[in-house]
């Protein structure tokens, strides 16, 4: 429950504290008293956003501490947890700072933490209704929601939402597949003509070298070759070339180191110059020869031609014409694996629609037994509420083959007759304001019986209603304080008279500047409070009568819910 709520330079308010206890606490005031103000006090140190208009008029910032002492469940656990908070013996202290200009601060046990943990936090200690809440309840996603909660089957929408995403994302990657498929196959003819021409080319690796260096040679076959047969006759004639002449040499030399040994060593350096130049005049011819043997420089241009028209056609060098080859080879080969690949993701998105259809199969199921279970529950509960011959129950609208979504198969609607004999029909259609307040209160009235105990305020959800049904409600609201704490905003002293703590707010003048101020009221205080919201301001004895009897009436339920 909420202990304390302190407030400072909060618009009107400028220091104020309150100190609550469990039950039922009814806050009453006249119209612009403040009521609101106190909310929205409430709300900031919840995670609400701040506007810095609520800093009041002359005061550069403004504070809000909010204590709770929360139920302990795994939910509220695992949002501490993630922000590595502690759950501290006493409670949480919520607190939020905000300025007129810049940013707001928020704190949770004295820890800096970012407003949005503030709102988490809030999700599981604290429940406002606000004044027009009734009216989202018009909303079809809003009725659903509310009837999947009564029932229990959150757990199993959100089972349900998890296997819509994963069939969706399944869905996705099988129609990347089939995309990749579908344009491998539209591109498999072209690549296996590119592969064919490329595999006729034969492209060998170097082979434009080779070429180029062929048709040098042969572009100045003329000059090469005249220079070629020089060198040849100069080598190789046989009376007057090199060979010849290093030949005599040596023979005439060896001659004499016959005679002379010490031109032994002459003999064999002529020798081996013979045998060198022997040597150089064979390579010599033999590349005279080769000039005639490596073809015609048209052959060699047409290939080069060749090899270049390829490499422009698939936009590479002549080098890489290889790796376009192997790569288009590669991409034949891989047609088989991206069949596969298609035909595995297509599985897999039908499997994962199967599992989406079954979790919709599971909560249409389950809506249709809380249809028939709570119907009658929630009939009694809106009966309590001054409408006894109101029926309330859970209808459900199957969606169109395909539309089905995270939140399953069908829409739940909730059904409303006021009177014997009439139809059910959607809210929207036959529900009064004061009918649709009611109604949320029943709703909720049962939904509370199955959550942790928690904070519940109520801002003035019991507008328009008369004086009985005001009655009616203000008992249900202390029913629902007999687990929960409650904080009812009201005008209804039919309501206030049936809480256990009752709090005015006030607004006064005082040294040119006005205030508002929150009053706990008892014994003689809380009977004039009663007998003003009865008669007005001017309080006639027979209003004070009035209130006496109103309060005696209510009595019980006030002391169950103190």
């Amino acid at each position: 429950m909420l202990t304390t709520l302190t407030i400072r330079n909060i618009a009107l308010i400028a220091a104020e504290e309150l100190n609550l206890s469990a039950g039922f606490h009814a806050l009453t005031g006249e119209t612009g008293a403040g009521k609101s103000l106190l909310l929205d006090a409430l709300g900031l140190a919840l995670g609400a956003r701040a506007e810095s208009g609520l800093v009041r008029h002359g005061e550069a910032s403004a504070d809000v501490t909010a204590h709770v002492v929360p139920a302990h469940t795994p939910a509220l656990q695992q949002v501490l947890e993630e922000h590595g908070l502690a759950r501290e013996e006493g409670g949480l202290t919520l607190r939020r700072h905000i300025k007129r200009e810049g940013p707001s601060k928020a704190w949770v046990n004295g820890t800096p933490v970012p407003v949005a943990v503030l709102a988490e936090l809030a999700e599981h200690v604290v429940d406002v209704q606000a004044q027009h809440a009734h009216h989202a309840l018009l909303q079809p996603t809003q009725q659903r929601d509310m009837a999947d909660a009564l029932a229990g089957l959150m757990p199993l929408r959100s089972q349900t939402a998890h296997a819509h995403t994963e069939w969706q994302r399944a869905h996705q990657q099988a129609e990347e597949a089939a995309a990749r498929l579908h344009q491998a196959q539209a591109e498999a003819e072209t690549v296996a003509r590119w592969r064919a021409e490329l595999d006729e080319l034969a492209y060998q690796e170097g082979e434009e070298i080779t070429l180029a260096a062929q048709r040098t040679r042969l572009q100045h076959f003329t000059q090469l070759h005249a220079s070629m047969v020089q060198a040849d006759e100069a080598l190789s004639n046989p009376t007057s070339g090199s060979v010849a002449t290093l030949r005599a040499a040596a023979r005439a030399v060896a001659q004499a180191a016959k005679i002379d040994e010490t031109l032994a060593p002459l003999a064999t350096q002529l020798e081996s110059a013979r045998n060198e130049v022997e040597d150089a005049a064979h390579t010599t011819a033999r590349a005279l020869g080769g000039l005639e043997s490596e073809g015609r420089l048209e052959q060699i241009d047409d290939r080069l031609h060749a090899l270049k028209a390829a490499a422009r056609k698939h936009l590479c060098t002549i080098t890489e014409l290889g790796a376009k080859q192997a790569e288009y080879a590669a991409h034949s080969s891989q047609q088989g694996a991206r069949e596969e690949a298609a035909h595995s993701a297509a599985q897999a998105a039908m499997a994962a629609r199967q599992a989406f259809m079954a979790c919709c199969t599971q909560l249409t199921q389950a809506r249709q037994q809380a249809a028939t279970t709570w119907g009658p529950v929630l009939t009694h509960a809106v009966r309590a509420l001054h409408l006894p011959h109101a029926e309330l129950s859970l209808a459900l609208h199957p969606l169109p083959a395909g539309q089905e979504g995270p939140h399953g198969a069908e829409m739940v609607e909730i059904m409303f007759a006021a009177n014997t004999g009439h139809p059910a029909q959607g809210l929207g259609k036959v529900a009064s304001g004061g009918e649709l307040s009611r109604v949320l209160l029943a709703l909720k009235s049962v939904l509370y019986q199955g959550l942790p105990a928690q904070t519940v305020v109520l801002d003035e959800i019991d507008t328009g209603l008369s004086g009985a049904a005001a009655s009616a409600v203000g008992q249900a609201m202390a029913r629902l304080a007999e687990k929960h704490q409650v904080l009812a905003i009201t005008h209804h002293p039919q309501v206030a008279a049936c809480a256990g703590h009752h709090w005015r707010i006030t607004k006064a003048t005082q040294g040119g500047s006005t205030h508002t101020a929150v009053v706990a009221l008892q014994g003689p205080a809380r009977l004039e409070e009663l007998a003003r919201l009865l008669s007005g301001n001017a309080i006639t004895p027979q209003a004070r009568a009035a209130a006496q009897a109103l309060l005696a009436e209510s009595q019980p339920h006030a002391e169950a819910a103190a």
